[in-house]
């Protein structure tokens, strides 16, 4: 693996036909068998040829690259940016260029605005280990006629997004859903391109999948999609239920319903923070109109999970492909509610902690830090290897678990799109990890992986299964 600048040169009006990459001679005579050029999904023919005019480099570090000379035309023709440093890797007859990565937001304006963008450029901080393009654009930035995107791709040089008319990735990390979930499924083979976490189960579907599992099946909460007869018998057998949206995130739409005596029923509604009481004989009337009647919801039980100082908490996992295609937890963090709050979520208000710090907390000294460590890595990892088993190409998961106040674990939700906010607030150097890993493994897929060279950008202590997150002793954990 070389890595390569590409600089404007003239044009060569010899054979129009074809496309004349112009490099050192030392590098002319190392690819002059070559005849053809792929750079993301374009497929051009080249041939190569000598210039003394260009220094002869190695191409064996980021900061020393080999020179390609190109026409404009050859340029405008790969949608090559100027500004990015490659990789290079030729077969038999073939020159690789790469790798050309591409981020899929969802379609709406605000998520390219600065604040959406600062975890992808958190994340492009690795971007002198793999090099390349990367690309973040929307469904409806694809010209399909052209076979390109305007969308915008980060410029290593100004630090930048900059927007650009730029060629379809060959690999696809997905950042965002909407309506037209399944277009990159619909066109993966037309389009060729890799694509992963490619699909989002709703919390239905997700239940419908896990409920079976024999590892995970005893810490599932009972679930059933909400009408008024399975949250009669919900009520009756449980007394306290929440309703959740199945296709929301991050707390929204979440309802809690409790039992009073004499056939009352207190909801409480977590968007809106406020209380009502309604007669049972009111309720088939209340689900019929508002949130309820705008999306589906699904019902289980409400878990009185485990409190410090009186307010609950869960544990987010962060598990991510590493670039040996294996499953490696990176991060865990536990999520305090707000005072006076039922819902942990950090984007309404919660609080990060260390899992040694909430354990101890909630339980006190004699608490085993190891062996809940171990049970949340078993539990995580049996998840990913289900998700595996379904045939779609997932890379990445946030996995809500939690603990009740006898310390039996409970599974809440997963996430293909985790956010990472109370990482960052925690420990730089795991938030750091979690965004490097994609960008490391959406390399390696493309076909440009490398191994990691400096420890201070990327670091794999070794440790035990999982990331330790505990307080003044971080370290990161490498799964075997």
């Amino acid at each position: 693996m070389d890595w390569i600048k590409v600089e404007r040169g003239a044009a060569d009006t010899s054979n129009q036909f074809q496309h004349i990459i112009y490099t050192s001679i030392e590098m002319a005579n190392k690819l002059k068998t070559k005849t053809k050029l792929i750079f993301g999904q374009k497929e051009i023919p080249i041939t190569i040829k000598a210039n003394p005019v260009v220094l002869s480099s190695t191409g064996n570090h980021f900061e020393n690259p080999a020179i390609f000379q190109m026409s404009l035309g050859t340029m405008e023709e790969l949608l090559l940016q100027t500004s990015a440093t490659y990789q290079m890797y030729y077969t038999d007859s073939t020159i690789h260029i790469g790798p050309v990565i591409g981020f899929l937001l969802g379609d709406q304006h605000f998520y390219y605005h600065h604040r959406r963008m600062k975890e992808l450029t958190d994340a492009m901080g690795v971007y002198q280990q793999v090099g390349g393009l990367f690309i973040a654009f929307r469904f409806c930035s694809i010209d399909w006629n052209e076979k390109c995107i305007y969308g915008q791709f980060f410029n290593f040089v100004t630090q930048k997004w900059e927007y650009g008319k730029l060629p379809l990735p060959s690999v696809v990390y997905r950042r965002g859903f909407n309506s037209r979930n399944n277009f990159v499924n619909q066109y993966k083979d037309e389009l060729n391109w890799k694509v992963f976490n490619d699909v989002r189960f709703d919390k239905w579907e997700l239940y419908s999948r896990i409920k079976d599992n024999e590892s995970l099946s005893p810490i599932i909460p009972e679930t059933e999609i909400l009408n008024l007869s399975n949250l009669s018998r919900f009520l009756q057998l449980y007394k306290n239920v929440i309703l959740k949206p199945k296709n929301l995130s991050r707390g929204r739409g979440i309802s809690i319903i409790t039992e009073k005596p004499n056939g009352w029923i207190k909801i409480h509604d977590h968007q809106q923070y406020n209380d009502i009481i309604i007669h049972y004989t009111q309720l088939e009337e209340y689900l019929s109109k508002g949130i309820y009647q705008q999306n589906e919801y699904i019902i289980q039980p409400y878990i009185e999970l485990a409190k410090i100082d009186g307010r609950p908490w869960d544990i987010r996992v962060v598990m991510q492909k590493n670039t040996s295609n294996e499953w490696q937890c990176n991060g865990i963090e536990c999520r305090l509610a707000p005072m006076g709050r039922m819902i942990t979520n950090i984007s309404n208000g919660g609080r990060a902690l260390y899992l040694n710090e909430a354990l101890e907390l909630a339980f006190g000294t004699e608490v085993d830090i190891d062996q809940i460590e171990k049970e949340i890595f078993s539990i995580s990892l049996e998840y990913c290897k289900i998700m595996d088993e379904t045939g779609y190409h997932f890379a990445e998961f946030g996995l809500d678990l939690a603990l009740d106040q006898e310390k039996h674990f409970w599974f809440i939700e997963s996430n293909v799109r985790p956010a990472f906010k109370g990482f960052k607030e925690l420990d730089e150097r795991i938030y750091q990890r979690i965004c490097y890993e994609p960008i490391l493994y959406s390399a390696k897929v493309a076909g440009f992986g490398r191994e990691v060279q400096d420890e201070n950008k990327i670091q794999h202590h070794s440790g035990p299964e999982c990331t330790k997150l505990h307080n003044h002793a971080s370290e990161y954990g490498k799964t075997e």
